[in-house]
């Protein structure tokens, strides 16, 4: 701090204050960068090149990769840092963590990677340009860590919403389908929270297709809900509820969720056809009503106002 001041002295004073000047006067000293450093801080990007640096040196401790990670994610949470992932070179080195043999530095670099994403077409660009999709898929599907496969959703999800290119290339490779997959493993397995997650991601892009508010060149195909339709998602989430209705502390949630998917699945006409046709849907609603503590009783509404039309 003492050289700090002495600078500011020296190269701020004028002739009319008492700082030397003339022959007297020493030439104004460069500070340090390690002072600035230590006052200011590091530039964002000098930190999240360090930051990944860490995580990928071979002799940096399992938690301290997973800290670096942190700090990496709370940096790109900047617009403007996320966006210079890419001119920093750091998509690809993210990309090649997401195998990485420590679950932990998956499951960071997947979140680092879905708070770039969120709301940011660059960053959104920039994913789709180094392929990074279909391994965050693999994860998604096979990883055998639930968290890791949580956080991949996550990044699938900043991906996709309010991304039509995303969403037409997560599409092409087969994403939906695997989403379903993943909607009945989750439901076997009798986990509620990635299932009640997909059910939220599936309700928000059938709002964002039939939402006519969103900029066209946002907006999904119109007839993606036909197609969620048609792969069998109505079954799927009726399969769910029924699944979770056994569990008091989630049954009500996972309802919620799905009423909320198929209410908006039954904007269209495909949609809706899909909806009344379903006999699992029909049996879960009626279980619900049996028993106040399934089901929220707006949703229990929502869905019977539909399969009576």
């Amino acid at each position: 701090m003492d050289s700090l001041l002495k600078w500011a002295v020296l190269n701020t004073a004028t002739a009319n204050e008492d700082a030397p000047h003339d022959a007297t006067r020493p030439a104004p000293q460069k500070l340090d960068p390690a002072v600035i450093d230590a006052i200011l801080g590091k530039p964002a990007s000098v930190q999240m090149t360090e930051c990944m640096e860490a995580v990928e040196h071979s002799s940096t401790p399992s938690s301290a990769r997973i800290i670096a990670l942190d700090d990496l994610e709370m940096l790109v949470e900047n617009i403007d840092n996320a966006s210079n992932v890419e001119p920093l070179g750091l998509w690809p080195r993210l990309g090649a963590l997401y195998t990485d043999e420590d679950a932990g530095v998956r499951s960071g670099a997947l979140w680092v990677s879905a708070t770039a994403l969120q709301h940011n077409q660059r960053a959104q660009g920039a994913f789709s340009k180094h392929g990074l999709l279909a391994p965050v898929l693999r994860v998604l599907e096979s990883d055998e860590d639930a968290g890791v496969r949580a956080k991949a959703l996550l990044c699938v999800s900043a991906f996709i919403r309010a991304n039509a290119a995303g969403l037409a290339e997560f599409i092409a490779l087969d994403g939906l389908a695997l989403l379903k997959r993943v909607l009945e493993s989750a439901t076997e397995q009798g986990l509620a929270a990635p299932a009640q997650k997909l059910l939220f991601l599936l309700d928000a892009v059938v709002d964002e297709a039939l939402d006519e508010c969103t900029p066209e060149e946002l907006r999904p195909a119109a007839r993606l809900p036909a197609a969620i339709a048609d792969l069998g998602f109505v079954d799927a989430a009726a399969s769910a509820m029924l699944r979770f209705a056994s569990d008091q502390d989630v049954a009500a949630a996972v309802f919620g969720r799905a009423a909320a998917f198929l209410a908006s699945l039954s904007g269209t006409d495909e949609g809706r056809r899909a909806v009344c046709a379903s006999t699992q849907l029909r049996q879960a609603v009626d279980q619900a009503r049996a028993s106040e503590a399934l089901a929220d009783p707006d949703d229990l509404q929502t869905l019977d106002d539909i399969l009576n039309q």
